[in-house]
């Protein structure tokens, strides 16, 4: 999906694995935050979370550009979960980059997307982090997942989106859209035959705005 020769190099980063670095402690605490709130809901995945806390550090801290007080910035770099039953992943994310919420009305309240009491009610009726991640109910999610390769057909949609904007809006010298779609698939999304249609489109469209992290 990403053209190797304009994709960011992500080189391993010493202090991920150095004791009492920030790095360590943010990797951390998003593993514990994971497996506490599935602890207490007695339900839900840990293990891919806790897995992928380093990853989605470094994506989120060193890769992704957004705006935690306009969530809805049109030019942001878009992060689709496509490994859905990660939910608590993209949780802690949200709420260690403090993404501040954004009501169904475009409203902006000021208060924490995902709260710490919103991670003590994960997967609980009518919370704002229910077991998989859904569009528009909680902000910071690009779009709902869970069914296996559903995020993997957004993602290239959402990166033809943002091919069709900046040839239909950029002028030389006055760039609006030049934003990324990162997503994280899993072995189940890649068996999917809708993940091999997609990826078949985003390579013939040669979409170099898409990358794609494969959870094996």
């Amino acid at each position: 999906m990403t053209d190797t020769a304009t994709a960011p190099t992500m080189k391993a980063d010493p202090n991920l694995h150095e004791d009492g670095s920030p790095e360590r402690l943010t990797i951390d605490t998003i593993r514990t935050l994971s497996m506490d709130a599935v602890q207490k809901a007695n339900s839900g995945h840990p293990g891919t979370p806790m897995a992928l806390a380093p990853v989605g550090y470094t994506l989120w801290s060193k890769f992704l550009r957004y705006d935690p007080k306009h969530a809805d910035w049109p030019n942001r770099d878009r992060f689709v979960l496509s490994v859905g039953h990660a939910s608590m992943l993209l949780y802690a994310l949200i709420h260690l980059a403090k993404i501040e919420e954004i009501s169904a009305d475009g409203e902006k309240s000021g208060k924490e997307a995902v709260s710490l009491e919103d991670i003590r009610q994960f997967r609980q009726l009518s919370s704002k982090t229910p077991g998989h991640p859904e569009y528009r109910h909680t902000t910071g999610v690009e779009t709902t997942t869970g069914p296996l390769g559903q995020g993997c057909g957004n993602s290239v949609g959402m990166a033809i989106a943002e091919r069709w904007l900046a040839a239909r809006y950029n002028k030389d010298g006055f760039t609006l859209f030049d934003h990324d779609v990162y997503a994280l698939c899993g072995d189940g999304d890649m068996m999917e035959g809708v993940s091999a249609e997609a990826a078949s489109m985003a390579g013939h469209l040669k979409l170099s705005n898409l990358c794609w992290i494969y959870d094996s």
